[in-house]
């Protein structure tokens, strides 16, 4: 069994935070690019949600009552969000899955979405291995896809719930705001992709580019995955079962 502390993650981190590719972004066609891949990890990260909502909350008849009311609230609340979240103003839905909005945000770009969608449409027909096969991701998609689905299939929540935490809840938005600060792309010309940055990740903030000081910055801050742990309504949630050790992260 390996331990992992949280200074080896904070110093990963740390590093991501200040990956090259922040300042190889400064054209419109920088981010088409940027988006054709990174639109592969935005679409992973529901199956991270499904298969710990699965393992906490799972949908079954006859229901009987699960171990941890507050772990299933937490996890129900965020499938709700991201699979079922407001739309940006305008749009002739109410709702839309994240993963959605960031593909309305490609075509808004003049980034190639369709690609994208034939690729889930291949998912859904063959499943994730021969959609991987199929040439229809690029090959760090590819790669970063498998990863993440290395993980679901090890079975393992903890594994799981940490490559949710660590991986992706703690990077996104600082990410977002440190691409959008070097491109030339202004709130008019991308409003779908900068108003979705603004939706999930600046919600007190009018404008992401100057977000508030009482904005909340982040949800993986408050993941209950985490030590001292909060939700973003206010509500403390305790630590899931699959996540014993509150000092490191165990895989």
């Amino acid at each position: 069994m390996k331990h992992i502390e949280p200074e080896f993650i904070h110093g990963l981190q740390n590093r991501l935070a200040n990956h090259p590719i922040y300042g190889a972004l400064e054209t419109l066609d920088d981010l088409r690019v940027f988006m054709s891949h990174h639109v592969h990890s935005v679409w992973d990260f529901m199956s991270l949600i499904k298969f710990l909502q699965h393992h906490v909350a799972p949908v079954s008849w006859p229901w009987v009552p699960g171990p941890d009311a507050e772990v299933q609230r937490f996890i129900n609340e965020l499938v709700l969000e991201e699979e079922t979240d407001q739309n940006v103003p305008g749009a002739a839905k109410a709702f839309s899955s994240h993963f959605m909005l960031y593909v309305a945000a490609m075509r808004e770009v003049g980034a190639d979405a369709d690609r994208m969608l034939h690729f889930v449409d291949k998912v859904a027909a063959d499943g994730i291995q021969p959609a991987l096969a199929s040439g229809l991701a690029p090959a760090p998609a590819c790669d970063f896809n498998r990863t993440t689905f290395g993980f679901i299939e090890s079975g393992k929540a903890h594994c799981v719930a940490a490559a949710l935490a660590l991986g992706r809840e703690h990077l996104i938005p600082a990410m977002f705001r440190a691409f959008l600060a070097r491109m030339t792309i202004t709130q008019a010309e991308a409003p779908i992709l900068t108003q979705t940055i603004r939706i999930n990740f600046y919600p007190n903030s009018a404008n992401i580019f100057e977000p508030r000081d009482d904005d909340y910055r982040g949800r993986g801050a408050d993941l209950p995955f985490l030590p001292q742990s909060s939700h973003p309504s206010g509500r403390g949630f305790p630590r899931p079962p699959f996540l014993a050790s509150a000092g490191s992260i165990v895989w």
